[in-house]
């Protein structure tokens, strides 16, 4: 069995390496999912980077269009004719369907072609009305590909997505990859792309995110990353966090390489505390560390940072503290996952501070779906050693349900909340769950100096 890559940025690792050589796929989505576009970079990049000389087969648009279409992209298209590697054919249905036509086989010999895009199948049933009839034709031209030696991309059109519904053309290709193209509340839509069947390999389950930018397309595959067996939780090697009385609570401080909460209501501190973890982690104990933040540009976080003397700008220049802001509108989570991990892995990050959670997975409704890929990301951030704290808002705005959700997946909860006592308003802190590592039970008083935070233990707490 001899695999191929498509070249697509993220495509392959679905298929853990590249499609079966002389496969048909057959690649379905509603209008602007994004089918032409996937299947012109099959072709695109197996012309350019693997040298296999490709057919575009298409019965609506011409050669013009296509090529202004790609040039968007940085793809000439144009050129690649003239150099005799890429033959865009636009005819129709009809022709394609006599069964004494050669041109199809003329093509391919002509230029070497081992890879064809058609654009669409669809068509064929506005030429076919009988179904059987219809199966047959497309059942001879699948196999017609395939005795050419042609790895193949067609595309078919659909109305809308149901996913009870499958055409007889899914059980006719060897593998079936859909394109979906949804709503997101108050939100542009999102792409996302499902392998539905693929003969012969395994393949990655679930729907992942993909992008269409200039330059082509870019799949976000959602995957464990493996480094070995995670280690027991008890096992761990605790590392400091350097704020003053919360390592006392935590014992020595946090396990290594988990994912804990840190939850409140707007003004307890969750942003200090995240801060400041990130600041002494590099002082102290010399570990890099990564603010994501996807609210607050950096300027701001570092006007925050100099009213405790911390200067970010400084420990940014020299890599020990690195802030990086992406507006929440233009980020999903399968993103995050990948370039996390790749920042992560490039930087040699091993305090992570992602502010605020909720604007990444508040538009997953799907509760099976959230935990998935909530799953991901704190699994893959674990296994990078990476000891994170994901800063989460509590208020009137805020979903019970996600907030369940992501508590079952970390390894640690801490909540800042306010208490009322003496006419005034106090800060405290309760180490409301952590696994595998003794700690003070209760709330404790927290206060917010110019210093940064400290945290004075309770008399009586109980140490579990």
């Amino acid at each position: 069995m001899t695999k191929i890559c498509t070249g697509i940025d993220g495509f392959d690792d679905l298929f853990k390496g590249g499609i079966i050589a002389g496969n048909t796929v057959l690649v379905e989505g509603i209008p602007g999912a994004g089918k032409t576009t996937l299947g012109v970079e099959f072709v695109y990049r197996g012309i350019r980077e693997y040298g296999d000389a490709g057919l575009i087969l298409t019965f609506e648009q011409f050669p013009e269009s296509l090529y202004r279409d790609a040039r968007s992209l940085g793809w000439d298209l144009e050129a690649l004719e003239k150099e005799n590697k890429l033959r865009i054919i636009c005819t129709s249905p009809e022709v394609v369907l006599t069964p004494e036509s050669s041109f199809l086989e003329e093509a391919v010999r002509a230029i070497g072609a081992k890879r064809v895009l058609v654009d669409s199948v669809s068509h064929f049933r506005q030429v076919i009305h009988h179904p059987l009839k219809l199966r047959q034709a497309v059942y001879s031209f699948c196999n017609g590909l395939r005795r050419l030696g042609l790895t193949s991309f067609l595309i078919k059109e659909l109305e809308a997505v149901n996913e009870d519904f499958h055409s007889f053309e899914e059980f006719l290709v060897d593998v079936v990859v859909k394109l979906h193209y949804e709503s997101r509340e108050g939100l542009s839509r999102q792409r996302t792309v499902e392998v539905i069947k693929s003969r012969g390999q395994s393949h990655l389950s679930g729907r992942h995110s993909f992008q269409i930018r200039e330059g082509g397309t870019r799949v976000f595959p959602l995957r464990p990353i493996l480094t070995g067996t995670p280690k027991d939780l008890s096992a761990r090697q605790q590392i400091p966090t350097g704020i003053g009385g919360l390592d006392y609570l935590l014992g020595e401080g946090l396990p290594s390489g988990t994912t804990i909460l840190v939850a409140g209501e707007t003004g307890t501190g969750k942003s200090v505390l995240g801060i400041e973890y990130l600041v002494k982690g590099a002082l102290l104990y010399q570990e890099k560390g990564l603010f994501m933040s996807l609210e607050e540009p950096t300027e701001r976080i570092s006007v925050q940072s100099a009213a405790f003397s911390w200067d970010l700008d400084a420990l940014a220049q020299e890599g020990k503290v690195h802030v990086v802001f992406r507006p929440f509108v233009d980020v999903d989570i399968d993103e995050l996952v990948i370039k996390l991990a790749s920042y992560i892995r490039e930087h040699g990050i091993r305090r992570l501070v992602l502010d605020p959670l909720p604007s990444v997975i508040g538009r997953i409704q799907d509760v099976s779906v959230l935990r998935e890929k909530l799953y991901y990301l704190i699994t893959n951030l674990n296994n990078l050693g990476c000891t994170s704290l994901f800063l989460y808002p509590l208020g009137n705005t805020s979903s019970s349900t996600q907030f369940a959700v992501v508590q079952s997946l970390v390894q640690g909860s801490i909540l800042l909340k306010y208490a009322w006592f003496q006419n005034r308003r106090h800060r405290q802190l309760e180490l409301y769950k952590l696994r595998g590592v003794s700690h003070v039970t209760g709330n404790h008083l927290m206060e917010i100096t110019e210093k940064g935070i400290q945290v004075f233990p309770r008399q009586g707490g109980l140490r579990t």
